[in-house]
Protein backbone atom coordinates (compact mmCIF):
# COMPACT_ATOMS: atom_id res chain seq x y z
CA UNK A 1 0.00 0.00 0.00
CA UNK A 2 1.05 3.60 -0.68
CA UNK A 3 2.92 5.23 2.15
CA UNK A 4 4.15 1.96 3.66
CA UNK A 5 7.94 1.59 4.07
CA UNK A 6 9.87 -0.34 1.39
CA UNK A 7 11.06 -3.21 3.55
CA UNK A 8 12.70 -5.08 0.64
CA UNK A 9 14.92 -2.13 -0.27
CA UNK A 10 15.87 -1.77 3.38
CA UNK A 11 17.67 -5.13 3.28
CA UNK A 12 21.47 -5.08 3.13
CA UNK A 13 23.22 -5.37 -0.26
CA UNK A 14 24.51 -8.86 0.48
CA UNK A 15 20.99 -10.23 1.04
CA UNK A 16 19.58 -8.45 -2.02
CA UNK A 17 22.42 -9.87 -4.09
CA UNK A 18 21.54 -13.35 -2.88
CA UNK A 19 17.93 -12.84 -3.99
CA UNK A 20 19.01 -11.46 -7.36
CA UNK A 21 21.32 -14.43 -7.93
CA UNK A 22 18.24 -16.64 -8.42
CA UNK A 23 16.98 -14.39 -11.24
CA UNK A 24 17.86 -14.36 -14.93
CA UNK A 25 20.26 -11.62 -16.05
CA UNK A 26 17.61 -9.59 -17.88
CA UNK A 27 15.44 -9.50 -14.77
CA UNK A 28 18.45 -8.54 -12.66
CA UNK A 29 19.21 -5.52 -14.86
CA UNK A 30 15.54 -4.47 -14.91
CA UNK A 31 15.63 -3.98 -11.12
CA UNK A 32 17.57 -0.73 -11.73
CA UNK A 33 14.26 1.08 -12.44
CA UNK A 34 12.70 0.20 -9.07
CA UNK A 35 14.30 3.09 -7.18
CA UNK A 36 17.58 4.86 -6.67
CA UNK A 37 18.39 2.20 -4.06
CA UNK A 38 18.39 -0.42 -6.82
CA UNK A 39 20.02 1.64 -9.58
CA UNK A 40 23.51 0.15 -9.32
CA UNK A 41 22.90 -3.07 -7.37
CA UNK A 42 22.91 -5.24 -10.51
CA UNK A 43 26.49 -4.19 -11.29
CA UNK A 44 27.82 -6.03 -8.25
CA UNK A 45 25.57 -9.11 -8.19
CA UNK A 46 27.85 -12.18 -7.70
CA UNK A 47 25.93 -14.53 -10.03
CA UNK A 48 24.70 -13.95 -13.58
CA UNK A 49 22.46 -16.23 -15.65
CA UNK A 50 22.40 -15.01 -19.25
CA UNK A 51 19.77 -16.96 -21.22
CA UNK A 52 18.62 -16.60 -24.83
CA UNK A 53 15.28 -18.07 -23.75
CA UNK A 54 14.45 -14.77 -22.02
CA UNK A 55 14.26 -13.06 -25.40
CA UNK A 56 11.86 -15.44 -27.11
CA UNK A 57 8.89 -13.96 -28.93
CA UNK A 58 6.08 -16.37 -28.07
CA UNK A 59 3.72 -14.84 -30.63
CA UNK A 60 5.81 -15.95 -33.61
CA UNK A 61 8.43 -18.23 -32.14
CA UNK A 62 8.66 -20.69 -35.05
CA UNK A 63 9.55 -18.31 -37.88
CA UNK A 64 13.14 -17.76 -38.97
CA UNK A 65 12.74 -13.97 -38.84
CA UNK A 66 11.44 -14.20 -35.28
CA UNK A 67 14.34 -16.35 -34.15
CA UNK A 68 16.83 -13.97 -35.75
CA UNK A 69 15.12 -10.96 -34.12
CA UNK A 70 15.23 -12.74 -30.75
CA UNK A 71 18.93 -13.35 -31.25
CA UNK A 72 19.63 -9.70 -32.13
CA UNK A 73 17.96 -8.53 -28.93
CA UNK A 74 19.87 -11.12 -26.93
CA UNK A 75 23.18 -10.20 -28.55
CA UNK A 76 22.73 -6.46 -27.91
CA UNK A 77 21.86 -7.13 -24.29
CA UNK A 78 24.75 -9.55 -23.74
CA UNK A 79 27.38 -7.25 -25.22
CA UNK A 80 26.21 -4.27 -23.18
CA UNK A 81 26.01 -6.37 -20.03
CA UNK A 82 29.56 -7.64 -20.38
CA UNK A 83 30.84 -4.11 -20.99
CA UNK A 84 29.21 -2.82 -17.81
CA UNK A 85 29.70 -5.85 -15.56
CA UNK A 86 33.12 -7.28 -14.79
CA UNK A 87 32.48 -11.03 -14.97
CA UNK A 88 35.98 -11.69 -13.61
CA UNK A 89 34.58 -10.69 -10.23
CA UNK A 90 31.59 -13.04 -10.45
CA UNK A 91 31.35 -16.17 -8.36
CA UNK A 92 29.04 -17.86 -10.87
CA UNK A 93 28.34 -17.27 -14.56
CA UNK A 94 25.86 -19.12 -16.80
CA UNK A 95 25.55 -18.47 -20.53
CA UNK A 96 22.73 -20.27 -22.40
CA UNK A 97 23.07 -19.51 -26.11
CA UNK A 98 20.04 -21.58 -27.13
CA UNK A 99 16.28 -21.33 -27.19
CA UNK A 100 14.04 -22.95 -24.64
CA UNK A 101 12.16 -24.78 -27.41
CA UNK A 102 15.39 -26.42 -28.59
CA UNK A 103 16.08 -24.26 -31.66
CA UNK A 104 19.46 -22.54 -31.87
CA UNK A 105 20.54 -20.20 -34.66
CA UNK A 106 23.58 -21.55 -36.52
CA UNK A 107 25.45 -18.34 -35.76
CA UNK A 108 24.79 -18.43 -32.00
CA UNK A 109 27.71 -20.68 -31.16
CA UNK A 110 30.32 -18.62 -33.00
CA UNK A 111 29.10 -15.17 -31.94
CA UNK A 112 28.64 -16.06 -28.30
CA UNK A 113 32.15 -17.47 -28.36
CA UNK A 114 33.48 -13.98 -29.09
CA UNK A 115 31.85 -12.70 -25.88
CA UNK A 116 33.72 -15.28 -23.84
CA UNK A 117 36.98 -14.44 -25.61
CA UNK A 118 36.42 -10.71 -25.07
CA UNK A 119 35.74 -11.29 -21.38
CA UNK A 120 38.91 -13.35 -21.08
CA UNK A 121 40.94 -10.59 -22.70
CA UNK A 122 39.47 -7.43 -21.18
CA UNK A 123 37.75 -8.20 -17.86
CA UNK A 124 39.90 -7.01 -14.99
CA UNK A 125 41.11 -9.60 -12.45
CA UNK A 126 40.13 -9.64 -8.80
CA UNK A 127 42.22 -7.05 -6.94
CA UNK A 128 41.56 -8.88 -3.69
CA UNK A 129 43.30 -11.94 -5.02
CA UNK A 130 46.20 -9.79 -6.19
CA UNK A 131 46.71 -8.50 -2.67
CA UNK A 132 46.89 -12.08 -1.44
CA UNK A 133 49.86 -12.68 -3.70
CA UNK A 134 48.22 -14.80 -6.40
CA UNK A 135 48.81 -14.26 -10.09
CA UNK A 136 47.73 -10.86 -11.36
CA UNK A 137 45.23 -12.30 -13.85
CA UNK A 138 43.26 -14.41 -11.36
CA UNK A 139 39.49 -14.55 -11.64
CA UNK A 140 37.20 -15.04 -8.64
CA UNK A 141 34.75 -17.34 -10.46
CA UNK A 142 33.86 -20.67 -8.80
CA UNK A 143 31.09 -21.94 -11.11
CA UNK A 144 30.89 -21.67 -14.89
CA UNK A 145 28.15 -23.06 -17.15
CA UNK A 146 28.26 -22.63 -20.92
CA UNK A 147 25.77 -23.94 -23.47
CA UNK A 148 26.21 -23.94 -27.25
CA UNK A 149 29.55 -22.10 -27.27
CA UNK A 150 32.59 -22.59 -29.51
CA UNK A 151 35.59 -23.10 -27.22
CA UNK A 152 39.17 -22.94 -28.44
CA UNK A 153 42.62 -23.13 -26.87
CA UNK A 154 42.35 -19.55 -25.58
CA UNK A 155 39.55 -20.71 -23.32
CA UNK A 156 41.56 -23.76 -22.24
CA UNK A 157 44.58 -21.63 -21.36
CA UNK A 158 42.38 -19.22 -19.41
CA UNK A 159 40.86 -22.02 -17.33
CA UNK A 160 44.33 -23.33 -16.56
CA UNK A 161 46.16 -20.03 -15.91
CA UNK A 162 43.57 -17.56 -14.61
CA UNK A 163 40.65 -19.44 -13.06
CA UNK A 164 42.40 -20.48 -9.84
CA UNK A 165 39.12 -20.53 -7.89
CA UNK A 166 37.04 -22.44 -10.48
CA UNK A 167 35.48 -25.53 -8.91
CA UNK A 168 32.45 -26.37 -11.08
CA UNK A 169 32.59 -26.38 -14.89
CA UNK A 170 29.62 -27.57 -16.96
CA UNK A 171 29.71 -27.48 -20.75
CA UNK A 172 26.63 -28.46 -22.77
CA UNK A 173 26.31 -28.70 -26.57
CA UNK A 174 29.62 -26.89 -26.94
CA UNK A 175 32.08 -27.40 -29.77
CA UNK A 176 35.65 -27.99 -28.65
CA UNK A 177 38.44 -26.67 -30.82
CA UNK A 178 40.86 -27.22 -27.99
CA UNK A 179 43.26 -30.03 -27.15
CA UNK A 180 43.16 -30.21 -23.39
CA UNK A 181 41.21 -29.26 -20.28
CA UNK A 182 43.65 -28.67 -17.45
CA UNK A 183 42.92 -27.23 -14.01
CA UNK A 184 44.51 -27.15 -10.57
CA UNK A 185 41.31 -26.16 -8.76
CA UNK A 186 38.45 -27.91 -10.57
CA UNK A 187 36.33 -30.31 -8.51
CA UNK A 188 33.36 -31.07 -10.77
CA UNK A 189 33.37 -31.34 -14.58
CA UNK A 190 30.27 -32.13 -16.67
CA UNK A 191 30.41 -32.52 -20.46
CA UNK A 192 27.03 -33.08 -22.14
CA UNK A 193 26.46 -33.58 -25.87
CA UNK A 194 29.58 -31.68 -26.87
CA UNK A 195 31.57 -32.01 -30.11
CA UNK A 196 35.01 -32.99 -28.88
CA UNK A 197 36.92 -32.69 -32.18
CA UNK A 198 40.60 -32.62 -31.08
CA UNK A 199 40.11 -32.94 -27.32
CA UNK A 200 42.70 -35.49 -26.23
CA UNK A 201 43.36 -34.86 -22.56
CA UNK A 202 41.57 -34.03 -19.30
CA UNK A 203 44.09 -33.44 -16.53
CA UNK A 204 43.36 -32.29 -12.99
CA UNK A 205 44.84 -33.34 -9.66
CA UNK A 206 41.84 -31.86 -7.79
CA UNK A 207 38.93 -33.23 -9.86
CA UNK A 208 36.47 -35.20 -7.70
CA UNK A 209 33.55 -35.76 -10.08
CA UNK A 210 33.54 -36.30 -13.86
CA UNK A 211 30.42 -36.77 -15.99
CA UNK A 212 30.63 -37.37 -19.75
CA UNK A 213 27.24 -37.78 -21.44
CA UNK A 214 27.96 -37.56 -25.11
CA UNK A 215 26.48 -38.47 -28.50
CA UNK A 216 28.77 -36.41 -30.74
CA UNK A 217 32.13 -38.09 -30.29
CA UNK A 218 34.81 -37.12 -32.81
CA UNK A 219 38.07 -37.45 -30.86
CA UNK A 220 40.39 -40.33 -31.68
CA UNK A 221 41.42 -40.87 -28.07
CA UNK A 222 40.62 -38.98 -24.85
CA UNK A 223 42.99 -39.64 -21.96
CA UNK A 224 41.62 -38.91 -18.47
CA UNK A 225 44.31 -38.20 -15.91
CA UNK A 226 42.53 -37.33 -12.66
CA UNK A 227 43.70 -39.51 -9.76
CA UNK A 228 41.45 -37.84 -7.15
CA UNK A 229 38.15 -38.69 -8.89
CA UNK A 230 35.59 -40.20 -6.52
CA UNK A 231 32.59 -40.23 -8.91
CA UNK A 232 32.73 -41.13 -12.60
CA UNK A 233 29.76 -41.33 -14.99
CA UNK A 234 30.16 -42.24 -18.65
CA UNK A 235 27.21 -42.38 -21.03
CA UNK A 236 28.42 -42.90 -24.59
CA UNK A 237 27.80 -44.95 -27.74
CA UNK A 238 29.18 -48.47 -27.99
CA UNK A 239 31.66 -47.50 -30.70
CA UNK A 240 33.24 -44.84 -28.46
CA UNK A 241 34.35 -47.08 -25.59
CA UNK A 242 37.70 -47.54 -27.32
CA UNK A 243 38.11 -43.73 -27.51
CA UNK A 244 38.55 -43.32 -23.75
CA UNK A 245 41.65 -44.18 -21.78
CA UNK A 246 41.44 -43.81 -18.00
CA UNK A 247 44.57 -43.63 -15.91
CA UNK A 248 44.61 -44.98 -12.37
CA UNK A 249 41.88 -43.65 -10.05
CA UNK A 250 42.81 -44.84 -6.55
CA UNK A 251 40.15 -42.62 -4.91
CA UNK A 252 37.23 -43.86 -7.03
CA UNK A 253 34.11 -44.61 -4.97
CA UNK A 254 31.25 -44.76 -7.49
CA UNK A 255 31.37 -45.47 -11.21
CA UNK A 256 28.38 -45.48 -13.53
CA UNK A 257 28.84 -46.65 -17.12
CA UNK A 258 25.94 -46.47 -19.57
CA UNK A 259 26.33 -47.94 -23.03
CA UNK A 260 24.11 -46.64 -25.80
CA UNK A 261 23.06 -49.02 -28.54
CA UNK A 262 24.79 -47.45 -31.56
CA UNK A 263 28.03 -49.26 -32.31
CA UNK A 264 28.75 -48.20 -35.92
CA UNK A 265 31.15 -50.65 -37.58
CA UNK A 266 32.43 -52.07 -34.28
CA UNK A 267 32.25 -55.87 -34.25
CA UNK A 268 30.89 -57.84 -31.31
CA UNK A 269 34.38 -59.03 -30.43
CA UNK A 270 35.82 -55.49 -30.50
CA UNK A 271 32.91 -54.19 -28.45
CA UNK A 272 33.39 -56.83 -25.78
CA UNK A 273 37.12 -56.14 -25.60
CA UNK A 274 36.56 -52.36 -25.35
CA UNK A 275 34.05 -52.81 -22.53
CA UNK A 276 36.44 -55.18 -20.78
CA UNK A 277 39.31 -52.65 -20.82
CA UNK A 278 37.07 -49.88 -19.52
CA UNK A 279 35.78 -52.03 -16.66
CA UNK A 280 39.30 -52.93 -15.58
CA UNK A 281 40.11 -49.22 -15.32
CA UNK A 282 37.37 -48.70 -12.68
CA UNK A 283 38.22 -51.74 -10.59
CA UNK A 284 38.80 -49.57 -7.49
CA UNK A 285 35.14 -48.56 -7.28
CA UNK A 286 33.08 -49.29 -4.18
CA UNK A 287 29.78 -48.91 -6.06
CA UNK A 288 29.53 -49.90 -9.73
CA UNK A 289 26.53 -49.39 -12.04
CA UNK A 290 26.65 -50.87 -15.53
CA UNK A 291 23.86 -50.26 -18.04
CA UNK A 292 23.26 -51.86 -21.45
CA UNK A 293 26.58 -53.67 -21.54
CA UNK A 294 26.72 -56.58 -23.96
CA UNK A 295 28.44 -59.94 -23.59
CA UNK A 296 32.14 -59.36 -23.26
CA UNK A 297 33.89 -62.39 -21.79
CA UNK A 298 36.43 -64.12 -23.99
CA UNK A 299 38.95 -66.77 -23.01
CA UNK A 300 41.81 -64.29 -22.82
CA UNK A 301 39.76 -61.84 -20.73
CA UNK A 302 38.87 -64.27 -17.94
CA UNK A 303 42.51 -64.62 -16.93
CA UNK A 304 43.29 -60.88 -16.95
CA UNK A 305 40.09 -59.59 -15.33
CA UNK A 306 41.08 -57.36 -12.41
CA UNK A 307 39.94 -58.00 -8.87
CA UNK A 308 37.26 -55.60 -7.63
CA UNK A 309 38.46 -55.78 -4.06
CA UNK A 310 36.63 -52.62 -2.89
CA UNK A 311 33.33 -53.40 -4.60
CA UNK A 312 30.36 -53.47 -2.22
CA UNK A 313 27.39 -52.75 -4.53
CA UNK A 314 27.02 -53.96 -8.12
CA UNK A 315 24.10 -53.03 -10.39
CA UNK A 316 23.71 -54.60 -13.82
CA UNK A 317 20.91 -52.78 -15.64
CA UNK A 318 19.62 -54.11 -18.99
CA UNK A 319 22.89 -55.94 -19.51
CA UNK A 320 23.28 -58.99 -21.74
CA UNK A 321 23.89 -62.07 -19.59
CA UNK A 322 23.00 -64.55 -22.34
CA UNK A 323 26.64 -65.75 -22.40
CA UNK A 324 25.46 -68.44 -19.99
CA UNK A 325 26.21 -66.01 -17.13
CA UNK A 326 29.97 -66.06 -17.70
CA UNK A 327 30.17 -62.27 -17.19
CA UNK A 328 28.21 -62.50 -13.95
CA UNK A 329 30.31 -65.40 -12.70
CA UNK A 330 33.48 -63.44 -13.50
CA UNK A 331 32.28 -60.59 -11.29
CA UNK A 332 31.40 -62.98 -8.47
CA UNK A 333 34.81 -64.61 -8.70
CA UNK A 334 36.60 -61.26 -8.50
CA UNK A 335 34.50 -59.32 -5.96
CA UNK A 336 35.28 -60.92 -2.60
CA UNK A 337 33.72 -58.08 -0.55
CA UNK A 338 30.48 -57.72 -2.52
CA UNK A 339 27.48 -57.03 -0.27
CA UNK A 340 24.62 -56.29 -2.69
CA UNK A 341 23.99 -57.49 -6.24
CA UNK A 342 21.14 -56.09 -8.35
CA UNK A 343 20.19 -57.48 -11.77
CA UNK A 344 17.58 -55.22 -13.33
CA UNK A 345 15.83 -56.16 -16.57
CA UNK A 346 18.85 -58.06 -17.87
CA UNK A 347 18.82 -60.46 -20.79
CA UNK A 348 19.27 -63.95 -19.39
CA UNK A 349 18.86 -66.15 -22.46
CA UNK A 350 19.18 -65.92 -26.23
CA UNK A 351 15.49 -66.66 -26.63
CA UNK A 352 13.35 -66.01 -23.57
CA UNK A 353 10.11 -67.02 -25.25
CA UNK A 354 10.75 -70.64 -26.26
CA UNK A 355 8.21 -72.41 -28.39
CA UNK A 356 6.64 -75.57 -27.07
CA UNK A 357 8.82 -78.58 -27.73
CA UNK A 358 12.02 -76.57 -28.13
CA UNK A 359 14.97 -78.29 -26.40
CA UNK A 360 16.15 -76.70 -23.18
CA UNK A 361 19.36 -74.69 -23.48
CA UNK A 362 22.61 -76.11 -22.23
CA UNK A 363 23.68 -75.10 -18.75
CA UNK A 364 27.39 -74.81 -19.27
CA UNK A 365 28.13 -72.35 -16.49
CA UNK A 366 25.42 -73.57 -14.16
CA UNK A 367 26.64 -77.12 -14.26
CA UNK A 368 30.19 -76.01 -13.57
CA UNK A 369 29.33 -73.76 -10.63
CA UNK A 370 29.85 -76.51 -8.04
CA UNK A 371 33.58 -76.28 -8.69
CA UNK A 372 33.78 -72.49 -8.91
CA UNK A 373 35.70 -70.89 -6.09
CA UNK A 374 33.21 -68.07 -5.54
CA UNK A 375 33.84 -66.57 -2.10
CA UNK A 376 31.30 -63.74 -1.69
CA UNK A 377 30.87 -64.43 1.98
CA UNK A 378 29.66 -60.86 2.62
CA UNK A 379 26.93 -60.91 -0.04
CA UNK A 380 23.71 -60.14 1.84
CA UNK A 381 21.20 -59.45 -0.92
CA UNK A 382 20.78 -60.48 -4.54
CA UNK A 383 17.82 -58.70 -6.12
CA UNK A 384 16.58 -59.87 -9.52
CA UNK A 385 14.20 -57.44 -11.20
CA UNK A 386 12.83 -58.93 -14.42
CA UNK A 387 10.10 -58.56 -17.02
CA UNK A 388 9.43 -61.52 -19.31
CA UNK A 389 12.78 -63.25 -19.38
CA UNK A 390 13.13 -66.73 -17.90
CA UNK A 391 15.11 -66.34 -14.68
CA UNK A 392 15.03 -70.03 -13.82
CA UNK A 393 18.59 -70.68 -14.98
CA UNK A 394 19.92 -67.71 -13.04
CA UNK A 395 18.20 -68.84 -9.86
CA UNK A 396 19.61 -72.34 -10.36
CA UNK A 397 23.11 -70.89 -10.75
CA UNK A 398 22.82 -68.94 -7.50
CA UNK A 399 21.43 -71.94 -5.65
CA UNK A 400 24.30 -74.13 -6.85
CA UNK A 401 26.86 -71.77 -5.32
CA UNK A 402 24.77 -70.95 -2.25
CA UNK A 403 27.31 -72.75 -0.06
CA UNK A 404 29.76 -69.95 -0.85
CA UNK A 405 27.11 -67.28 -0.22
CA UNK A 406 26.17 -68.03 3.41
CA UNK A 407 24.53 -64.63 4.09
CA UNK A 408 22.85 -64.11 0.74
CA UNK A 409 19.12 -63.41 0.58
CA UNK A 410 17.55 -63.88 -2.85
CA UNK A 411 14.75 -61.51 -3.84
CA UNK A 412 12.73 -61.77 -7.07
CA UNK A 413 10.55 -58.95 -8.37
CA UNK A 414 8.67 -58.88 -11.65
CA UNK A 415 7.87 -55.53 -13.25
CA UNK A 416 5.50 -54.62 -16.05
Amino acid sequence: MAGEPDRLSALPDSLLHTIMSYMKARQVVQTCVLSTRWKHLWRSVPCLDLDLGEFRDDEDSDSHNSRYKDWEHFEDFAINLMIRHNIALLESFRLHAYRVDGHAPHYARERSSTWVCRAIKYCAPDPGIQREGSRSNSWRMKRLYLCNILLDNRFARHVSSACHSLEDLELKKCRFELNTITSHSLKNLVLTNCEFNDLSDITSSTLKSLVIDNRLWTSDLLVINAPAIAYLRLSIDSRDFNCISINEMPSLVKASIHLRGYRGSVTESELGHNQFKLLCSVSNATCLELSNLETMVHSEDSTTFKEFRNLRNLLLDKCDLSDDFQTLVLFLLNSPNLEKLTLRCCKFSNDSKKKKGTPKPKKTSSSQCRSLDVQCVNLKLTEIIYKDDDVRQLVELLLRISGNLPKNHLKLRKVD
